[in-house]
């Protein structure tokens, strides 16, 4: 006897219509079907996964207040884990937070300069702005992770419902999201690192972040200190300068004196636009001309504290700096649409004119706020800069429309300017200095924010420079320079001083050789007398002594101007 397969032994198979019927199929397609069915579940788990992250990482994110700060937080998958803080565009900083598959990034989208002005007024501690900083931060988690779950949830739904199209599927993937999002978050707090703060890693310009910005207990102390000393000298100066502008600014007999308040690389210092507007207002101040560095890394966040410039009443010409970027630049040309064009941006030999005082400017080539590079490429790039104003120059001239002071950030941009025009007027060093060549005289500023805020974490002691220049009403030239000092943090001093311009030829000789490109200086403090006192010096003048003003400020008059 025959066996055949699928039947039993001494059975014939069946035989229907002549042929033996075929034995059925169903168990083997079963078996393959349940030896895939884990691949089924795995694709569900896939697709369910892959959708939740990108959902995350796409319609996740939140916006919160964190402080005076906005930010954007958003969960992304990471094989790594941690916190980046991205601030643009400064950089970023990584925080090794916790270790695992989701990633937290911050983005800094603005910040409410009211707010941080208050926190750093108040004076207020690092306790206590930890205490209000640990609420944000957690309400702006709290609200992230809610948000983050939901999404991801209803998108593991949704894509594993339109692939695989059964209301298993959608049970699996959504529950093996859900799974994973448990574990990401027990990982997170199992490895949460509590000295992640203290030790950030930067990137981008925000590698000096560490030097310029400090602790925040000695920045808010110190500025409370800060503006109390500056507002006092300036009730000071405004002394001071009433005492001196008795004296004759050398105009000749009936001729009236234009004043133009000249500032440069005010660096983000709240304090400057106060002793801006403190002279404007009290010394019948024409007009501001300003040589650059407003800024101090060229970024949105800080254009906000360009606003004061709109209140000042009065023309306001002003030239890009290196630290100044093309956000900055527009921040200061948007401001002249709401101040019926005082506010001007002087570029590419630009000109505007203050009281009959015509002024030609052009910004600086380079933006480089992270490091000074000193080389013969930057020094060109400089002078070509200067050499293209001087071609400007000489347009203007030969369409016989006179321009008597030109506008520069750097110094090595003002000598190829040498012949073309009076008076060339300069910062970057944040160091005063004069000289003469031929028949141009070249001024640089010194710093009128006092370098800035950075002199609040350390450092020497920097004062607000600023300068009142007097020009004639008849033929725009150059008569006198009243320099202001008032002292920075540590200075308790405040002076004037007042130079003719005769006195700058008399004593300042030709550049030998062409000024370096060095970091801008940090000056120790302002001029004053042999007794420690402030002083101003009339240049050139012999003046009886003067008594002793009411803040008991002495005035000492001397006959020689000092350098």
């Amino acid at each position: 006897m025959i066996a055949v397969r699928g039947s039993s032994p001494g059975r014939r198979p069946s035989v229907r219509g002549g042929r033996a019927s075929r034995p059925s199929v169903a168990p083997s397609l079963a078996r393959v079907w349940a030896r895939w069915a884990w691949l089924r579940g795995s694709a569900v788990v896939v697709v369910a996964v892959v959708a939740a992250g990108a959902a995350m990482a796409t319609a996740g994110a939140t916006t919160a207040s964190v402080g005076p700060v906005d930010a954007r937080l958003v969960l992304q998958p990471s094989l790594t884990g941690g916190t980046q803080v991205q601030v643009p565009p400064l950089g970023e900083l990584a925080l090794a937070t916790h270790d695992g598959p989701l990633r937290l990034r911050v983005e800094v989208e603005g910040l409410r300069l009211p707010e941080a002005r208050s926190l750093l007024a108040r004076g207020t501690t690092a306790a206590s702005v930890g205490d209000e900083l640990t609420r944000d931060v957690r309400a702006a988690l709290v609200a992230l992770v809610v948000r983050s779950v939901l999404v991801a949830l209803a998108a593991a739904a949704l894509a594993s419902l339109l692939v695989f199209r059964r209301a298993r599927a959608v049970l699996v993937g959504t529950g093996a999201v859900l799974v994973v999002l448990l574990a990401s978050g027990g990982a997170a707090a199992a490895t949460a690192n509590s000295r992640a703060l203290a030790e950030p890693r930067y990137s981008g310009l925000l590698t000096r972040a560490p030097a310029l910005v400090g602790d925040l207990t000695s920045v808010g102390s110190r500025f409370t200190a800060y503006q109390t000393r500056v507002a006092a000298l300036t009730g000071s100066v405004s002394r001071l300068y009433s005492a001196l502008s008795g004296l004759p600014a050398g105009a000749a007999a009936g001729d009236d004196d234009v004043r133009v308040l000249w500032v440069s690389d005010v660096h983000n210092n709240p304090e400057a636009y106060r002793l801006m507007a403190t002279l404007v207002q009290e010394f019948d101040v024409a007009g501001v001309v300003d040589t650059g560095d407003s800024s101090d890394f060229g970024s949105a966040a800080e254009t906000p504290l360009l606003a004061p410039v709109a209140s000042l009443g009065v023309p306001y010409l002003w030239v890009r700096g290196n630290h100044d970027s093309a956000t900055t630049q527009a921040a200061v040309a948007a401001l002249e649409e709401g101040t019926d064009g005082r506010v001007r941006v002087l570029d590419d030999g630009a000109t505007a004119e203050i009281a009959g005082v015509r002024f030609a400017g052009t910004g600086d080539p380079r933006f480089n706020p992270s490091s000074l590079v000193v080389n013969e490429a930057a020094r060109e790039q400089l002078t070509v800069a200067g050499e293209a104003l001087g071609r400007s120059l000489d347009a203007s001239a030969a369409a016989g429309e006179r321009v008597d002071v030109a506008l520069v950030h750097e110094p090595p941009m003002a000598l190829p300017l040498v012949g073309k025009v009076p008076l060339v007027l300069d910062g970057h060093t944040h160091r005063r200095a004069a000289a003469v060549d031929g028949d141009t005289l070249l001024l640089t500023q010194g710093s009128s924010g006092g370098a800035g805020l950075r002199s609040l974490v350390g450092g020497e002691p920097t004062p607000l420079q600023m300068s009142v220049l007097h020009f004639s009403a008849v033929d725009g030239s150059l008569l006198a320079v009243d320099d202001v000092t008032v002292g920075g943090v540590g200075l308790d001093s405040a002076t004037v001083e007042r130079r003719t311009a005769e006195s700058y030829r008399e004593e300042s000789k030709a550049p030998e050789e062409e000024p370096a490109l060095e970091e801008p200086a940090e000056p120790t403090g302002g001029v004053t007398g042999p007794d420690g006192t402030p002083t101003f010096t009339p240049g050139g003048t012999d003046v009886p002594p003067l008594p002793t003003d009411p803040g008991g400020l002495v005035l000492t008059p001397a006959a020689t101007p000092s350098p």
